[in-house]
C-alpha cells in the first residue's frame, strides 16, 4: 500500500469500493494476505441487535499469500537436484487427493498439502459436540464406488428422510418437492421431475462415469440451463436457480442444461450425510493413511511447481519452515483446481493450458453459526430466495438426532452458504476478508429468518473458497472429456472437475480415474 495514503483516507476507500459492489478494484488495494480483516489471528466481539456479544473467530478456508505470490511470480529459486525418488507424487490433500493416496496406499507416494491440515474443501471444526463442515456436507446415494469406499472406511452415514429440504416462499416454509399440487411450487416439480426421467435414465450414475455426449446429453450440454425452464413458473425458477447458485456458483442461465439435469437429481434423489458432513470422509480417509505410514502425507507445504516430461516428473515444494525441496517421480497427480494446476504445472501443452485457464470459478463464503440453544426447527437443507443474500442454511446437528446422540446442551450449529457467480464482486470481497462486515450482515438477515436467533448466538466462524469451485457452464462437459483424452506424459489431473460436477463423489471418481491410469503406466515401465 502507497504509504503516502492514511489509515483514514484508505478505509474511506474500502468503505465505498464495498458500497459501489467493485470487484477488480479491490486487488491494487491490498497486498499478499494482509487483506484478511484487521488483526486476522483474533477473535472479533460483535453486538447484535438486542445486545447481546457474539465472537467472530478467525479466516478457515483458503489463503491467498502464497498463491498470490505464485502468480504475480515472486517465486524463488528451486533447488538443483532431487533429493529423492518416489513411484507417485499427488499435489492436493482433499477429498481426490486423499482417495489417490488411499488407493496407493501399497505404493511408494509422497501426499503435499499446502494446509496445516488435510482436507481440502472438505474441513471442519467442533461445538458442544457437534462437528461441523466449512464446506459441503453431504453425499448422495451410496451406490457405486462413493459407497463402497464409505464401506472399507467403516463410515456410518445417515440417510436424510423426506422432507429433507424446505423452501422459504413468500414468508413461509413449503417443506419437500412433494405436497399439495395446488401449490405452483409443489405443482412444478412434480412436472420438472416427469420431464427428466428419461434423461435420468441416460445419464446414470454420472459421479463414477462422464455423461455419454454422443447421445442427446450432447445438446443439453451445449445450451443454458434457463432454455429448457422457459415454460416454468418464475417461483419455481426462482428457486431452481437459488440451488444451483449454491451448489455451482451459476445462475440457471449461467449453467449447462446438462449440469442443470444431473444436479436437479439431487432433491429428487436419496441424500446421505455423516457427523461433521463431508470432512468426516477427510478425517478417516487420513486416518486411515497415517496408520499405514504418516510420513507419506505432508502438511504445510507448497508445491511451488511441477515439471512433467514424457516419462518422468519432478515436484519443488516449500515446507512450513520455508525450505524448499525437490523430488523425482513416475507420475504426479495434480488434484488441485484446474487454474492452480495451470499455474504450478509447466510440461503440459499450450493447449491444455489454455483449456484449464479457461474454467471460470465461483466465489463462496460459508458462515457457521454456533448457537447455545436450537431455535430452528427445520429440515435439512432450508432455501431461501430474495432478498435474502445467502442461498441455503443447513442444519449440523440433524446427524446427531438423527443416531440418537444429541442432547439439548450440545445447542445448535446453523451453516449458510453464500455463493457469488463467476465474474462478479465475491473474490475481492472475500480478498479484503472483512469478518465484522459479513458478519453483522449475516446476522442481520438471519435474524429475520430465525426467532430467537440473535439471543442464542454465541460465534460465528466464517470459511472464504475462491477458485475452488469451477462453473460448469455451456460446454463444461466437452471440455472435461477433452482435457481427459489429451493427458499424456507424466502428470494427471485429478480434481473432482475433472470428473463431473463439484462434489465428493466426482472427487473419488476422478481419484480412481488418476490411479489406475498411473498404476497401467507403471506396469508398462516395469
Amino acid at each position: 500500500m502507497n504509504p503516502k495514503h492514511s489509515r483514514r483516507d484508505f478505509l474511506k476507500n474500502l468503505n465505498l469500493l464495498f458500497a459501489l459492489g467493485a470487484t477488480s478494484s479491490l486487488e491494487f488495494l491490498f497486498e499478499g494476505n494482509s487483506a484478511v480483516a484487521k488483526n486476522p489471528a483474533a477473535d472479533s466481539l460483535l453486538l447484535s441487535s438486542n445486545g447481546k456479544r457474539y465472537r467472530v473467530l478467525p479466516w478457515t478456508g483458503d489463503n491467498f499469500k502464497l498463491g498470490h505470490e505464485l502468480r504475480n511470480g515472486d517465486i524463488p529459486e528451486f533447488p538443483e537436484h532431487e533429493e529423492r525418488t518416489y513411484d507417485f507424487v499427488i499435489v492436493g490433500g482433499g477429498i481426490a487427493g486423499l482417495t489417490s493416496a488411499y488407493f496407493l496406499k501399497d505404493h511408494d507416494y509422497l501426499l503435499l498439502e499446502q494446509y496445516d491440515e488435510l482436507g481440502g474443501n472438505s474441513r471442519g471444526s467442533s461445538y458442544r459436540g457437534i462437528d461441523f463442515s466449512y464446506g459441503p456436507a453431504y453425499v448422495g446415494d451410496l451406490e457405486g464406488l462413493a459407497g463402497k469406499l464409505f464401506g472399507e472406511l467403516g463410515m456410518t452415514p445417515y440417510k436424510l428422510l423426506p422432507p429433507r429440504n424446505d423452501w422459504y416462499v413468500k414468508g413461509e416454509w413449503i417443506p419437500g418437492v412433494e405436497g399439495d399440487k395446488q401449490h405452483i411450487l409443489y405443482k412444478e416439480f412434480d412436472r420438472f421431475f416427469a420431464e427428466a426421467r428419461p434423461l435420468w435414465k441416460q445419464i446414470g450414475e454420472w459421479q463414477g462415469t462422464m455423461p455419454n455426449l454422443e447421445s442427446d446429453l450432447g445438446r443439453l450440454d451445449s445450451v443454458p440451463f434457463s432454455s429448457v425452464l422457459t415454460s416454468y413458473d418464475p417461483l419455481f425458477v426462482e428457486m431452481v436457480d437459488r440451488f444451483c447458485k449454491s451448489t455451482l456458483c451459476a445462475s440457471v442461465s449461467g449453467l449447462s442444461a446438462l449440469a442443470g439435469y444431473m444436479l436437479l437429481q439431487d432433491p429428487a434423489g436419496i441424500a446421505h450425510v455423516f457427523k461433521g458432513g463431508n470432512p468426516a470422509i477427510a478425517t478417516a480417509l487420513k486416518t486411515k493413511l497415517n496408520a499405514i505410514n504418516n510420513e507419506r502425507n505432508k502438511t504445510s507445504c507448497f508445491v511451488w511447481n511441477i515439471t512433467a516430461n514424457d516419462d518422468n516428473a519432478t515436484v519443488v515444494y516449500q515446507d512450513n519452515t520455508g525450505k524448499l525441496h525437490k523430488v523425482k517421480c513416475r507420475k504426479v497427480i495434480v488434484a488441485c483446481p484446474p487454474l492452480v494446476s495451470a499455474r504450478i504445472t509447466t510440461g503440459m501443452s499450450d493447449a491444455v493450458k489454455a483449456q484449464l485457464l479457461s474454467f471460470k470459478f465461483g466465489a463462496y463464503l460459508v458462515a457457521n453459526f454456533c448457537m447455545k440453544k436450537k431455535v430452528f426447527n427445520a429440515s435439512y437443507d432450508n432455501w431461501v430466495g430474495a432478498p435474502f443474500t445467502f442461498t441455503d442454511v443447513i442444519t449440523a446437528e440433524t446427524p446427531y438426532i438423527a443416531s440418537n446422540s444429541y442432547k439439548p446442551s450440545m445447542g445448535s450449529v446453523l451453516t449458510m452458504y453464500h455463493p457469488w457467480t463467476a465474474g462478479s464482486d465475491g473474490r475481492g470481497l472475500l480478498f479484503a476478508g472483512d469478518r465484522e462486515r459479513f458478519s453483522t450482515e449475516l446476522v442481520t438477515q438471519m435474524q429475520k429468518l430465525v426467532p430467537q436467533f440473535d439471543k442464542n448466538l454465541e460465534q460465528v466462524v466464517l470459511s472464504r473458497w475462491g477458485h475452488a469451485m469451477v462453473v460448469a457452464r455451456p460446454g463444461f462437459f466437452k471440455l472435461v472429456q477433452k482435457l481427459q483424452a489429451e493427458q499424456t506424459g507424466s502428470y494427471i489431473l485429478a480434481h473432482n472437475s475433472m470428473h463431473g460436477l463439484p462434489c465428493a463423489e466426482s472427487a473419488i471418481g476422478a481419484a480412481r480415474r488418476a490411479v489406475d491410469i498411473a498404476l497401467a503406466t507403471k506396469s508398462k515401465t516395469n
